[in-house]
Formats: C-alpha cells, structure tokens, sequence
C-alpha cells in the first residue's frame, strides 16, 4: 500500500521527540516500510536517512499556534497536495483547519484519538463524522470509551504499541535510582516524584522537555541537587541507557494519561512502574505496574519499596504484548477492511486480531 501519514505544520520528526505523537508517526511508518509499503509523513523535518518520504507543503510554519490568515495559507498549501497515488490518508493531529481541507481528497482517511475528548475536539470530529467517511481510532480502552461515548459511534481499538528492541531489557540492574520521564509541566507533576525521592532519600533523575517554564523554575529548579538531577531532553536511546540502572518509573501525572507510552517503554526496559491510576491504562493490570487511586505522593512510598521484587523479565513480558508489530498489523487491517468497504459498498467490517488485546472494528452506530 501507498500510505500518506499527516503530522502537521512545524512539526519536528527529529528526536529528542516534543511528545509521544511524534515517536508514535515514525515508529509506525519505519515498521510500514519494514513490512513492504511506502510511506510519506507530512510534517516539518525529519531525521536525515529517515526511510519514509518527508512532505513539507507548509515552507515557514511552525508549530506555534497559527492566527487566521496562516491557517487559511495552510489550508490551501495543504489542498494542493497530490494525493492521487495514496490508498488511505492517516492523520495524527489536532489541527482542525486541515482535517477540513482534506475532505476533498476523497480518499479513505483515518484518524488516531490520542487525547482525551475535550469540548475543542468533540466539536470538531462530530462535524467531521457527520460530512465525511472518517474513521476514527481509540490507542486505549480509556479513549475509547471517552470517544464511543462522545461520538455515538463503535470506535477501533489499536492499541499503541513500540518497538522492542529499542528497549533492551537489562537481565541485571545495578538499581542506583528512581526515574521520571515526560513533558515538564502541572499535569504530568514531576514534583510528585520529587517529593517521593527526597523522603525516601533516593536518587531520582527527570528526564524530558520543559513544556512549562514557570512550573520549573518553581516546582522543580529549587529542588535539584546532587539527589535530584534534571538530565534535559533526552533521544530514545539516552532514555534507554537511563533506564538500565533504574530502580523504579514513577508515573506522577494527575491528568487521565491517554496511553502512557513513556511507561511502557520503560517496563519493556525491565524498569517496574510505579504511580497513580491516572498516568496508565486501568487495563495494565500486572504485577509489574503498581498504582493508586490516591493523588497523594506519600501513597506511592511503600509502592515502590514493593516494586523491587519485580524482575526485569516480569517487566519486559508484560510490555511485549504492546509491540510494534501488533499495531501495525491491525492497522493494515484495518487500512484494507476499509479499502474492501467501500469499494464493495458493504455498510461495516469486522477486523480481528486475535493476538492483540482490543480487536479493531469499523465503527458502527450505537445502540
């Protein structure tokens, strides 16, 4: 298949990534060009020696929030786009304006949920189903059930999931510390994790992009020492060699964390997870992640004095059930079930992989 993947204007498919959106796109289009097909990303830049095609339509965007009259240039560079050659178009944004300027294309197009639905979104994706063929895809069975609900519509369920071997697991861990990784700001609370490292007089390393700097220069700067260690923004590969002598992942954010992909990189490592209900899945349940419904950090102490039984295997079997694989293969799935759809005209198709939690179905009316 010849498959466009839509990031956006400004984005950045370098490493260190701004989010998990952006090491999902490419950890998916490296795995589609591993297994046959072709892929372009429309996005700002990329890695050089990136095995996907790179599509800038959008010359001097950036990701900043756009005012009218660039919104209206983009929509229109974005129409220009030839899409002839592509059998479906994949979105992975948020950026309203665009999705409108694609429903021209008149090409089986997809969506992938990875935020919660909030007011801006609902808006937005309810005017989407009602004047297209769009079809919608939930990474969590916490977004799923956020967007059946939103939506009125029965919504595939693909997990995420990430390339193992990006993760080696460390058969011996030298345990020196705790460690915190994600966007530096109020809802994923590093302070939590600060506050758990310096009770239990832990050496704990925070790692990732300062999205908020006032938080920072409040909640964390004050605290760093020879204790607590800010290491920056860091690539897949530094996180990697952070993770070998980790003790505990502490998942600290007070938001409903739509995947946590950063928790699962880190379990594939062979690094327990430790932290609130919010910043996993309800569904990772296994011995090894460890949560609380309590927001409060003094909760998590005896947590992690427990997570130093789990074995690193324990950690890295767990996470093998999410590989890259697995997501992939459902999405061609569904990809060609869509493809059959509407060149058939049947109304729905049933996409099934057994091997994959959350088996993935074209959407369907609720009743």
């Amino acid at each position: 298949m010849n498959i466009l993947l839509v990031s956006g204007p400004g984005i950045s498919l370098k490493e260190p990534y701004n989010s998990g959106i952006e090491a999902f796109i490419v950890s998916l289009a490296s795995q589609l060009v591993g297994e046959g097909h072709t892929v372009s990303i429309v996005a700002g830049e990329a890695a050089s020696g990136a095995e996907f095609t790179l599509i800038n339509p959008f010359p001097g965007s950036s990701t900043d929030k756009p005012n009218f009259f660039e919104r209206f240039r983009e929509k229109r560079q974005f129409r220009k786009l030839a899409v002839d050659s592509y059998d479906v178009i994949h979105y992975n944004m948020f950026y309203p304006h665009l999705l409108r300027a694609g429903l021209p294309f008149n090409k089986p197009s997809f969506l992938t949920l990875h935020s919660p639905a909030d007011k801006n979104r609902i808006a937005v994706y309810k005017e989407l189903s009602r004047r297209s063929d769009m079809t919608f895809v939930a990474i969590s069975e916490r977004v799923k059930r956020e967007w059946d609900q939103a939506l009125g519509i029965n919504i595939p369920l693909i997990h995420n999931g990430i390339d193992m071997n990006l993760w080696p697991t460390s058969s011996s861990r030298g345990r020196e510390y705790l460690l915190w990784s994600a966007r530096i700001n109020e809802e994923k609370n590093v302070a939590a994790a600060i506050r758990v490292a310096k009770h239990m007089q832990l050496p704990l390393k925070i790692a990732g992009r300062i999205a908020d700097q006032h938080y920072f220069d409040k909640r964390v700067k004050p605290y760093l020492d020879n204790q607590i260690e800010y290491v920056g923004h860091v690539t897949q590969r530094e996180l990697s060699s952070l993770a070998k002598k980790a003790s505990a992942y502490l998942a600290t954010a007070t938001w409903q964390e739509p995947f946590g992909l950063a928790a699962l990189e880190m379990l594939a490592s062979g690094v327990p997870v430790v932290g609130f209900d919010t910043a996993v899945p309800p569904s990772w349940a296994h011995e090894s992640v460890s949560t609380t419904a309590s927001l409060r950090w003094q909760d998590l102490v005896e947590l992690v004095e427990k997570s130093h039984t789990i074995s690193p295997g324990t950690c890295a079997a767990f996470a093998s059930n999410m590989n890259i694989q697995h997501m992939t293969s459902s999405y061609v799935k569904l990809y060609r079930a869509v493809l059959r759809q509407q060149e058939t005209g049947e109304k729905a198709i049933l996409v099934e992989d057994r091997g994959l939690p959350g088996a993935a179905h074209q959407p369907q009316p609720l009743t």
